[in-house]
């Protein structure tokens, strides 16, 4: 049952998606409605959103003013731009028959009045995008200080898909190592860590035989120089085809001490709250992931000189790390050679018996292969509740009953899904069983800071980074030898998943995004294609330059044709707005699990044995 705080945080999250959401698009179609009453245009209906009306009023001004069936947007009627009013919610009858005069509004429109009109709701985007960017500046909004850097802080070996496969690193691979800058990328530069992620994944660079490729210009010891990376492309979410590029890069980190746990190495060489780890092992530190890598090369009960800061000094302390449990171990089905893997582990228990196989508790799928079809139903979380009619407990049961069963064949496996649904596998004759023991990790003892920073950009430095994004996003999508696609346009639904997200965050986030929304909005609506704002503008200069307005014909066909398109578009990316939403669910249920995996309070020095 939700709590009174939950229930509270999720309303103030869905009003603050209404009034930034909602609000841009008013404001858009406000600016519209504005303008045509300045320039004297007629203004048959102002709507939000299209298609049937949910409900209606007319304003003294002879305006009908309307709440529609669909949020896809929404639309100011003004017949002397272009009449639209079957594609609009209303037949033209209602358009001609709206009971209004025929006079006191202009006729004949100027080249300026179709332009002013047509152009006035981005400006208002615009001025809103404004307002709420001085909220930003002032306010100030937290920013890891780690993204700050052009600094390589770790290089993985290999990566980790969604679907818990190993790959190998991209970075890695092309020999980009820690303490590494990144100056360029592909030619552009670099001024912190999120440039390199967005360049790379919005890249169109390949090789001869078509693999995706780009060039960093790196700095290394005093020396520059370049280096071809080809990122691989991963995938974001499990529910849809979206994939991105990405070559496996964290950002370099002040390695500032939080807390120093008791009795641990790092407590016994004398380390404290408020260092700065600097060297281990003689070796530069630029993250706590390259610590653990090199604390992992130790032979067991070594010792390690590490270098640290304290009050603007240095100073060199001596630990002997302990190796302590850090995972729950797994137990893997393979249904046959050619099969798909199921791995369970045991989630609850005593914490303490967390690392052994024989802790009871519910045990329960880790992760699972849906290439597999006799898999696809079985969910990360789903509970494993009998095998061979019998009730399961501890990992330990799992390998001897399955093992069992794979000799004999045939044999039932039953799970119970978070839903409460029964689901049901059979294992056949050759299924593998294997026990990946507790995983373990060499450790000194202590914790570093998130590095969090509140940071206030200026008006013009968010314009400038709302402007560059939205051009990237567009050349990408454009450009054939980019991994952008059509499928990955963001439509109404991800602009309220992200909002929702970034409201339970922050507040100044929300605005940040506000921000990029209103700008994009802007950009998007002045294109010149017909039904958008910029189409409006385009068939106005065509007039005239040719001297009279363009046939009726010709400007309604063109509406309605790409009207049909553009609301055809806007149903496709609802549709993968949907299903990405559903994934992004899928993925926080598995990071449930993922959290269990690793031991709660995995750090435990009172013994001094470890």
């Amino acid at each position: 049952m939700s709590s009174y705080a939950d229930i509270f945080t999720q309303t103030w999250a869905v009003l603050l998606v209404i009034l930034f959401f909602g609000g841009s698009i008013f404001v858009h179609e406000f600016g519209h409605f504005l303008a045509a009453k300045w320039r004297g245009l007629k203004v048959l209906r102002f709507s939000i959103g299209f298609g049937p009306k949910l409900f209606s009023w007319r304003g003294a001004d002879g305006c009908e003013y309307r709440i529609s069936l669909l949020p896809l947007g929404g639309y100011v009627a003004l017949p002397q731009l272009a009449d639209m009013g079957a594609l609009e919610g209303g037949s033209e009858a209602d358009f001609e028959n709206d009971g209004e005069s025929e006079t006191g509004y202009k006729k004949n429109l100027s080249f300026f009045d179709k332009f002013a009109v047509s152009a006035a709701g981005a400006f208002f985007n615009v001025l809103f995008a404004a307002i709420l960017a001085c909220g930003v500046w002032i306010l100030g909004m937290p920013e890891s200080g780690a993204y700050n850097t052009n600094q390589v802080g770790f290089v993985p070996e290999s990566l980790n898909t969604i679907d818990s496969r190993s790959i190998d690193n991209p970075a890695y691979l092309a020999g980009i190592k820690e303490g590494d800058k990144i100056l360029k990328v592909d030619g552009r530069e670099v001024s912190k860590f999120t440039d390199i992620l967005e360049y790379v994944m919005l890249g169109s660079g390949r090789t001869q035989d078509g693999r995706p490729s780009c060039i960093f210009t790196v700095e290394r010891d005093g020396k520059v120089f370049d280096v071809a990376v080809n990122p691989v492309l991963y995938s974001t979410n499990p529910q849809t085809v979206d994939s991105v590029r990405m070559v496996g890069l964290l950002p370099a980190m002040k390695l500032k001490v939080v807390q120093v746990l008791k009795n641990s190495a790092a407590d016994k060489a004398g380390l404290k709250a408020g260092d700065v780890v600097v060297s281990v092992g003689g070796q530069k530190m630029y993250s706590n992931q390259q610590v653990s890598k090199r604390l992992e090369s130790l032979a067991d009960g070594e010792s390690i000189d590490f270098q640290v800061e304290r009050g603007g000094k240095s100073m060199l302390l001596t630990a002997k790390p302990g190796r302590i449990y850090t995972t729950r171990p797994l137990c893997t089905l393979k249904l046959g050679e050619s099969g798909g893997e199921i791995a369970l582990m045991t989630r609850g228990g005593d914490q303490k018996e967390a690392h052994s196989v024989d802790m009871k508790g519910r045990v329960a799928v880790y992760s699972v292969d849906k290439s597999d079809p006799r898999l696809v139903r079985i969910e990360a979380g789903d509970v494993l509740v009998k095998i061979s009619d019998k009730p399961i407990s501890t990992l330990t049961q799992v390998s001897i009953l399955a093992q069992n069963a794979a000799k004999n064949g045939g044999t039932a496996l039953v799970f119970l899904g978070s839903d409460g649904s029964l689901k049901e596998i059979v294992l056949p004759r050759d299924t593998s069983v294997k026990i990946s023991p507790a995983g373990e990790k060499v450790m000194l003892g202590y914790m570093v800071g998130s590095d969090m920073v509140t940071v206030h950009p200026g008006v013009w430095e968010q314009f400038e980074d709302a402007l560059r994004k939205t051009w990237d996003s567009i050349a990408s999508l454009v450009n054939p030898k980019s991994d952008v696609g059509i499928s990955q346009l963001a439509g109404p639904v991800d602009i309220v998943r992200i909002m929702h997200k970034l409201s339970l965050s922050d507040f100044s986030l929300i605005l940040s995004f506000a921000v990029l929304l209103n700008i994009n909005l802007a950009i998007l609506n002045l294109l010149p294609i017909p039904v958008l704002d910029g189409g409006h503008i385009l068939f106005a200069l065509i007039a005239k330059l040719r001297g009279e307005p363009m046939p009726e014909r010709i400007v309604a066909s063109l509406q309605g044709v790409f009207m049909l398109l553009f609301m055809a578009l806007m149903f496709y990316v609802i549709y993968g707005g949907m299903w990405r939403w559903a994934g992004d669910r899928q993925m926080s249920d598995y990071d449930g699990i993922r959290n269990e995996y690793f031991i709660d309070n995995p750090i435990n020095f009172d013994d001094d044995e470890k």
